[in-house]
């Protein structure tokens, strides 16, 4: 095995003393197994049966952890090996969870540095193993393509840990010997081109055993029952004797761009790290954006190209960095990040097809960051990857993303008006807009440092939302009427990986080999998050109103509500494994900053929204040839989405806010003339030549609903405050009605002098 260029072995029963040194001897660690009879040997399921297995599988493991108690060759304790999902259905996921849990802790409380881990595989993908220090998966796939993108997902599993294959292999039995050699080879290849953490090969000979009984017809060792090698031996040594860089004869040159504005605390760390990486003709920029600190100086100590520039804003700084740059491909960095060695091979490798044109990974907070930091890390609204699959995305954040610098060009770089945030969204969705794909790649990671004071990451959220502000008045079409983004993908965060409203495909009987975890709440708490948080503050800043129209119970029942919100975002919050105590004050600080982040960030925007939307330059409209009232007639042979999105710029231009359709509706566009008023706008291209435009009004029945309770309700009570409220309700309306038409015609005049 040592001469094959093997590195570690996995055993399935706990290895003898013997074999622990001969193991040292060679130069090899040992992922020891740990066995104890599970569920599956049990009839029925009584709670005495269960418990008795808890209590053997605990006294065995606690014996295993105390025999190699500081052993530097074991590598790992694995306790446990697929339990089957039958097994997991019938006894029920959380039990079996729970067991893998506790045992986990019992290796931890007798070795508290030893490393833990339990062998899952794709049929009982659901269960919560959020206790494991790595996450170990046993794939047996044949279609290498099918390997590669079931290993992204499994990478999505394991959130900020590494992932490891505990088996991967053919039956040689089934196409033959060459056959096992070349799957293998390439199973081996998928596994490092996806940045796995370490591959186990199952298995070393075709002699084996269950239960003390030879297995007969069993082919996938990589020797035969006689110790001769097969081809596939060979092949696997040979694979073991390459690395990485291997993968391709020639890689496209790529240059790494760090945008630093007074960025003296974090720059050296980031340049030490990004001048250690080892791949070949890489480029190092670093654009100075004005700093006042010793930014340039820290970066002059380094190997890498110095741009000093008057402060423009990250998105200036990013532009001057790519027009610099002299590679094929252009990565970012923020200079509170870096790279870990990998990085850029797998950005690169990334470049999967001819379609793809950018590519990001994932950032997570550096080992030893502080509670404060880690709960920012866990909290909403930070730089996270929205993905549409395993492996293709809608946006990647801006401290980890690269593209070809053609496309970056192509596509006009990034928009100078941010300045801060922002720019990344808008430029994933001008590529995509422009037919390109975005790529994800799991191993190209970067370690970045979230905000390390609640008053920091607050602060950061208020500026997110003032380049929300921007984003949502240059891409109207992806933001609801209440202001929040529509994206299509899933925004995907690593670190609070505990399932919570989950449904799990089984398959009928639940014969299904992939058995899916599909999760159901994240919508609903996202929109309770982004709208219900603001509507429950102006409810209780209105308090005296609702004491004096005698529903003084309105604000409480709200408070409630808030309080049991958060008590909701208190159980979804995973702490950190290495967090030894306070994990529940942990968990209750980051609900605390989930609770707060809506707020802030909502606030930014609004204040935001009027000059975001006069700061466009919308293309100009057609002219107005006929107008029919509540019918607009445009002469104009332009395509009709150009004609409706021209016109929705200069509507927000006016600050009238906007709704587009998603498709599902049987209009263009939504006007919110006020509170109480919607108007709906659709658009025709017939007759030829000339586009048709309607507008209706409506109420909007849902927010007339509030004063008609308070009207209702001050009848009996105070029918001053009913008819102030009833006459407001009124005049708003009022204003709606007459506002739609009013700003719609406003613009039409806006075409060409």
């Amino acid at each position: 095995m040592s001469d094959a260029g093997f590195t570690v072995v996995r055993t399935y029963t706990d290895p003898a003393e013997d074999v622990v040194e001969l193991a040292a001897d060679w130069g090899l660690k040992l992922m020891a197994g740990v066995f104890y009879p599970d569920w599956r040997y049990l009839i029925g399921c009584s709670r005495r049966e269960l418990a008795r297995v808890t209590r053997q599988a605990r006294q065995v493991v606690r014996a295993a952890a105390r025999r190699h108690l500081g052993d530097e060759n074991v590598l790992a304790l694995v306790v446990g090996n697929e339990i089957p999902a039958d097994v997991v259905r019938w006894v029920g996921a959380r039990t079996v969870s729970r067991l893998i849990d506790d045992l986990a802790d019992v290796v931890r409380q007798e070795d508290p540095d030893r490393l833990v881990t339990y062998a899952n595989y794709p049929t009982t993908e659901y269960m919560d193993l959020s206790c494991l220090d790595f996450l170990t998966f046993n794939v047996f796939l044949e279609d290498t393509e099918d390997f590669r993108r079931y290993l992204n997902r499994l990478h999505q599993l394991a959130g900020d840990r590494p992932l490891v294959l505990g088996e991967v292999g053919l039956d040689s039995g089934i196409g033959g010997e060459d056959q096992q050699a070349e799957l293998v080879t390439a199973q081996l290849q998928a596994a490092r081109e996806r940045g796995v953490a370490g591959t186990c090969v199952f298995s070393w000979t075709d002699e084996w055993a269950v239960a003390g009984e030879p297995v007969e017809g069993w082919h996938f060792g990589l020797t035969r029952e006689d110790r001769s090698p097969k081809p596939a031996l060979e092949a696997v040594a040979r694979f073991n004797r390459t690395r990485l860089p291997d993968l391709k004869e020639q890689w496209p040159s790529v240059s790494v761009v760090v945008c630093a504005h007074n960025a003296a605390g974090t720059l050296a760390e980031c340049l030490e790290h990004l001048c250690a990486l080892d791949y070949p003709g890489l480029e190092a920029i670093v654009v100075d954006d004005g700093s006042t600190d010793a930014t340039a100086e820290i970066a002059g100590r380094y190997p890498v190209r110095l741009i000093r520039a008057e402060w423009g804003g990250l998105s200036a700084a990013r532009n001057t960095g790519c027009m610099a740059a002299s590679s094929e491909i252009v990565a970012y960095l923020d200079a509170d990040a870096f790279p870990t060695p990998e990085w850029p091979y797998y950005l690169a490798l990334g470049f999967d097809s001819s379609e793809v044109v950018g590519v990001g990974g994932p950032n997570l907070p550096p080992p030893g960051c502080g509670p404060v930091a880690q709960q920012v890390a866990r909290a909403p609204g930070g730089p996270v990857h929205v993905l549409f699959t395993d492996d293709r995305a809608e946006h990647v954040p801006g401290c980890n993303m690269a593209f070809w610098r053609d496309t970056l060009i192509d596509v006009g770089v990034f928009d100078p008006i941010y300045v801060a945030a922002g720019d990344d969204v808008d430029l994933c969705w001008r590529v995509l807009d422009g037919g390109g794909e975005i790529a994800f790649h799991p191993g190209a990671m970067v370690w970045h440092h979230p905000r390390d004071s609640r008053k920091g990451y607050l602060r950061q959220q208020r500026g997110y939302g003032k380049a929300e502000a921007l984003v949502a008045a240059r891409h109207p079409n992806r933001f609801s009427s209440i202001g929040t983004a529509r994206w299509g993908g899933f925004i995907y965060s690593s670190l609070n990986s505990r399932p919570f409203g989950q449904r799990i495909y089984r398959g009928l009987y639940g014969s299904a080999l992939f058995q899916s975890i599909y999760r159901t709440e994240s919508h609903r708490i996202d929109i309770a998050h982004q709208a219900g948080m603001p509507l429950a503050m102006l409810i209780l800043l209105a308090g005296p109103l609702f004491v004096l129209a005698g529903a003084a119970a309105v604000p409480p029942l709200v408070l409630g509500l808030v309080l049991g919100l958060g008590v909701v975002d208190t159980f979804r919050v995973t702490p950190p494994r290495t967090l030894t105590g306070g994990r529940t004050s942990f968990r209750v600080g980051v609900a605390a900053l989930q609770l707060a982040q809506p707020l802030v960030r909502t606030w930014g925007r609004l204040r935001h929204e009027p000059s975001a939307g006069r700061a466009l330059a919308p293309d100009p409209l057609p002219e107005l040839a006929a107008d029919h009232g509540n019918v607009l007639i445009f002469a104009s042979d332009r395509p009709r989405e150009q004609f409706v999105e021209a016109l929705a710029g200069h509507l927000r231009r006016a600050g009238i806010r906007l709704a587009c359709s998603t498709g599902w509706e049987d209009y263009d566009l939504s006007i919110l003339g006020s509170s109480t008023v919607e108007g709906v706008l659709t658009t025709s291209a017939f007759p030829e030549g000339c586009i048709q435009l309607r507008i209706r009004r409506k109420p909007r029945i849902r927010m007339l609903a509030l004063p008609a309770v308070l009207v209702a309700a001050g009848l009996w009570w105070l029918p001053e405050l009913s008819l102030a409220v009833g006459v407001l309700a009124l005049v708003d309306t009022a204003r709606g009605w007459v506002r739609i038409p009013a700003a719609v015609r406003k613009a039409a005049g806006e075409g060409p002098p």
